[in-house]
């Protein structure tokens, strides 16, 4: 027999399952309504928009290309110092040290000298001695070819003389010879001992300075003893190593008399300042490097230890750049390298804003900077910037403007002449250097 309760709990279970089915079938029903009522999206085509490039517009050159290299500045001259006679040492000028700078014809160091003063003494002597000789053999020898002459007016012969040895002794000729060479040789002594008292005394060879230095007063030095390394300060040297390509943009380099004054400008850093000498071309190498395959250039820069303009000398070993006047060319251009192309050539942007290849000739490649002969009269505008597909009349949008043609008019109007590009760069670099902002 069952009781109420257990009637009732059935009852409640299906309530408890209609009641959530209701409210899914009424959820669904409201979905479907707005799914069916919903207006139907208007379709817009999306515009194709051409890719963003950045540009640079290209204006010819005319001036002389400059050929850049680096190198390490050295002296022209250097030698080891030494005294060419032994002896004690007396005199140190206070110049012989380690940076002393002297001038050509300074004395540098004294030896002892009496005994060579000495030696010139008995040398003199030795002169006065064979003088003395020669002059009674010649007296001997008048003596004597007047007895001869005298024995052939006796004899009544009118034979030549006789130039066997003895007659030539009996009219004392040897003897006479012999008396002259002795003077000679006591005249070449004497010439040799002048000359060893002279080298007690060492001097400057050429204006210089000195690299290290060991002797001191009271020192003995044997000849031919190293004593100092010295250096001349008249003229300093650079070598430059140019490529083939870099070679062949200067005129003369190799004319039969020399170069022709090549002006070249040496440029280095002291104090974070970058400084400029001028100097020129002395000479190149006739050789390639077996090494690198490179040019060896040497510049010439003069007085570089001049420092009446408050410029710091050009210290030997300084790290350098050098800037050598090429031949002047006909009108070309200066491109960013990362415009240049495999070819070599650039992308162009026509005023259609469109792209066009333009094949150009490689001249010089400076750093970052490529010096290219092209025809880019009808096109000056190259894409700097990469993009990973480029065709020919590929439709393009500058960086900046969505019309090509409003870039080439502003162009137009506020592009600077040569003359007055040139200047703006030159005050440029000069107000960079001036403030020490790091290199040219």
């Amino acid at each position: 027999m069952t009781t109420p309760d257990q009637n009732t709990q059935p009852r409640r279970s299906r309530r408890r399952l209609v009641l959530p089915a209701l409210i899914l079938i009424g959820g669904l029903v409201v979905a479907a309504g707005l799914v069916v009522s919903r207006p139907t999206p208007e379709r817009v085509a999306a515009p194709r928009l051409a890719p963003i490039v950045s540009t640079e517009r290209l204006s010819p050159r005319t001036e002389p290309l400059m050929v850049e290299g680096t190198g390490t500045v050295r002296p022209t001259s250097e030698i080891t110092l030494s005294a060419e006679v032994g002896g004690r040492v007396v005199m140190v000028s206070p110049q012989l040290v380690r940076g002393g700078a002297f001038a050509k014809g300074d004395v540098l160091m004294q030896l002892d000298d009496q005994s060579y003063r000495n030696a010139v003494a008995i040398a003199r002597a030795e002169v006065e001695q064979r003088r003395v000789d020669l002059a009674l053999a010649g007296q001997n020898q008048a003596i004597a070819q007047r007895e001869y002459e005298l024995l052939r007016q006796r004899l009544g012969t009118d034979a030549p003389s006789d130039t066997s040895l003895a007659a030539r002794l009996a009219r004392q000729q040897p003897q006479y010879e012999a008396a002259e060479a002795s003077l000679l040789r006591a005249e070449a002594q004497l010439a040799d001992a002048e000359l060893s008292l002279e080298r007690t005394v060492v001097v400057a060879p050429f204006a210089g300075r000195v690299r290290s230095e060991t002797v001191d007063v009271g020192q003995f030095i044997s000849p031919g003893q190293a004593v100092a390394d010295i250096y001349g300060t008249d003229a300093v040297e650079v070598d430059i190593s140019l490529s083939t390509r870099q070679a062949s943009l200067i005129d003369n380099l190799w004319d039969k008399t020399g170069t022709s004054r090549i002006p070249a400008e040496v440029r280095a850093e002291f104090g974070g300042i970058w400084h400029t000498w001028n100097g020129f071309v002395e000479h190149a190498s006739g050789a390639l490097d077996e090494t690198t395959r490179t040019v060896e250039i040497v510049i010439r820069v003069p007085a570089p230890f001049d420092t009446s303009d408050e410029r710091p000398p050009l210290l030997i070993g300084s790290y350098v750049r050098a800037d050598i006047v090429g031949r002047a060319t006909e009108a070309h251009y200066a491109v960013p390298r990362a415009a240049l192309r495999d070819g070599p050539a650039v992308w162009a942007v026509t005023d259609q804003g469109t792209l066009v290849t333009r094949p150009v000739h490689v001249i010089q490649e400076v750093q970052d900077t490529v010096f290219v002969r092209a025809d880019m009269a009808s096109a000056p505008e190259i894409v700097v910037s990469d993009l990973s597909v480029m065709t020919e009349g590929m439709e393009i949008r500058i960086d900046g403007f969505d019309d090509p043609s409003a870039r080439t008019a502003m162009d137009d109007e506020d592009e600077p002449s040569s003359n007055d590009a040139e200047s703006t760069r030159s005050a440029s670099d000069n107000e960079h250097m001036n403030a020490g902002g790091g290199g040219p």
